[in-house]
């Protein structure tokens, strides 16, 4: 994963997501992530996750594992040259998709007894 790149798509979310190529003003965006910043009410502090544009348990297993590419017409987004994303966004970002899928949990369900026999 290289090549991490951010900008501000049509509805105005900031994308974080690896650039693989733009060809005739169509980006090519590998697991695209939406940067989400939600206020604490009570205290007023920030807090910002990345939440990915589909989540991998949706997708099938080989095209999980070969990522997903999202394509973006460049003329509805907005980008920056000289932005360069801090270290913790980027660990955050690399977390998501490299983190394996987690399998269902097949266990049976607990028996309550509500009476006696």
């Amino acid at each position: 994963m290289s090549n991490i790149k951010a900008f501000v798509d049509s509805v105005g979310r900031v994308i974080v997501g690896e650039h693989v190529e733009t060809v005739e003003k169509i980006m090519s965006i590998k697991e695209p992530a939406v940067v989400n910043v939600q206020v604490n009410q009570e205290n007023g502090q920030i807090s910002v996750q990345l939440l990915p544009f589909i989540f991998r348990e949706f997708v099938k297993a080989e095209t999980r594992e070969a990522g997903v590419i999202w394509k973006f017409n460049t003329d509805n987004t907005v980008t920056s040259d000289n932005i360069e994303l801090d270290d913790p966004i980027i660990q955050q970002y690399k977390n998501i998709f490299n983190k394996p899928v987690a399998a269902p949990e097949k266990t049976e369900p607990e028996v309550v007894k509500l009476f006696d026999e």
